[in-house]
């Protein structure tokens, strides 16, 4: 009985490979950027600000990927959709892309979450052409938390999010989220306050001799879709819910207000793999910023059970431990908890101990036999 449950947990940590510019959503095209990184502050004052795949204008910032297109500026923000398709046998999302590279910077956004029911899933992702992805998501089985993650090499571990309870509701109310990523550090920020901290030196992995930190050009996106309409739905599913059957006419709505990006560089930075090496920005591409954001859009009195304040983190991983005030149909804790191992050595250590007890097990079953 026990071989199928180490199976399982393997199958999660390694059974979704993703590809280059791409993320979970099966219907993401992985379209990557052709142009190099330039500062923006857009409001989505101008419809202009969106174009669809194909026809988009030196105007537009942002470029839908997905047909038919579900995406539009509406009242000063960027909606995306997630509709059932025309044939009844599912549900089409949506997916917007920046259309230039980021490497490493600053991006500041203020959203609304469409994840209002299970299976739902909105995210705001930096995926780079190596598989590896920097991520904010929201997913409907859990609509009060925002998920911080990140992963390398095309290999998604979904146990490792950090997923504190956000003090209001993200899927009625627009919140500022900002992601910090330098060469050295990797920082995410909601309404403020530090969701969590990776360090790039503590992510190298001995027997691999490479560091697990993203640190290659990526393409901002954003994005609503089902979780089963993935390359890998058991995976999804388990981790954001289900999908009910609504009516036609039902459609869930993700909103952006604002995106913000600070370039920290416009070129491909040579990347080292010494152990003790420590990466600088260089003079000329100094952030202007690596304070931790003002937010206006909720009091930060009520983050109690949020965040810390980044100078008073201190771990290589900030990340806050889930907070115990949960609803009882609010099982994300637990389902992360119940997958989740700790390791010293980093992911190398942690994926081989895994493979190594499904060997043992599966060759005690076979000798059971």
């Amino acid at each position: 009985m026990k071989a199928p449950v180490l199976f399982g947990a393997v199958s999660l940590l390694l059974g979704h490979a993703l590809g280059a510019c791409t993320g979970m959503n099966a219907a993401d095209r992985g379209i990557c950027p052709t142009d190099k990184c330039q500062t923006l502050d857009e409001d989505f004052g101008l419809v202009s600000a969106l174009a669809s795949s194909g026809s988009a204008s030196s105007n537009s910032s942002f470029i839908s990927e997905q047909q038919p297109d579900y995406t539009s500026i509406k009242a000063g923000s960027l909606v995306l959709s997630l509709k059932r398709s025309p044939n009844g046998s599912g549900y089409e999302g949506s997916t917007v892309y920046f259309r230039r590279w980021i490497h490493y910077g600053t991006i500041t956004t203020v959203v609304r979450s469409g994840s209002t029911a299970p299976g739902v899933v909105s995210s705001l992702q930096l995926q780079d052409s190596t598989g590896s992805s920097i991520d904010m998501d929201w997913v409907g089985i859990s609509s009060n938390r925002v998920q911080a993650n990140y992963y390398t090499s095309g290999q998604l571990e979904l146990s490792q999010a950090a997923a504190p309870i956000l003090p209001t509701d993200p899927t009625d109310t627009f919140i500022e989220y900002r992601i910090v990523w330098l060469p050295n550090s990797l920082t995410w920020y909601a309404n403020g306050l530090a969701v969590r901290t990776v360090n790039r030196r503590d992510t190298w992995a001995e027997g691999e001799q490479r560091f697990h930190y993203p640190d290659q050009p990526a393409r901002l996106s954003f994005s609503i879709w089902d979780s089963a309409n993935s390359i890998n739905p058991g995976l999804t599913q388990a981790w954001a819910g289900s999908l009910a059957t609504y009516s036609a006419e039902t459609q869930f709505t993700m909103a952006v207000k604002s995106v913000t990006v600070q370039c920290y560089s416009n070129f491909t930075m040579p990347v080292s793999h010494d152990t003790n090496a420590t990466l600088t920005t260089p003079s000329t591409l100094a952030p202007t910023t690596g304070s931790a954001p003002t937010s206006t859009s909720v009091p930060s009195s009520n983050l109690s059970n949020f965040g810390r304040e980044p100078e008073q983190s201190t771990r290589s991983d900030s990340s806050r431990p889930l907070s115990a005030a949960v609803s009882p149909s609010d099982d994300l804790s637990n389902w992360l908890a119940g997958i989740t191992s700790t390791s010293s050595s980093g992911p190398s250590r942690h994926l081989g101990t895994m493979v190594c007890i499904c060997i043992a097990v599966s060759i005690a079953t076979l000798f059971s036999l």
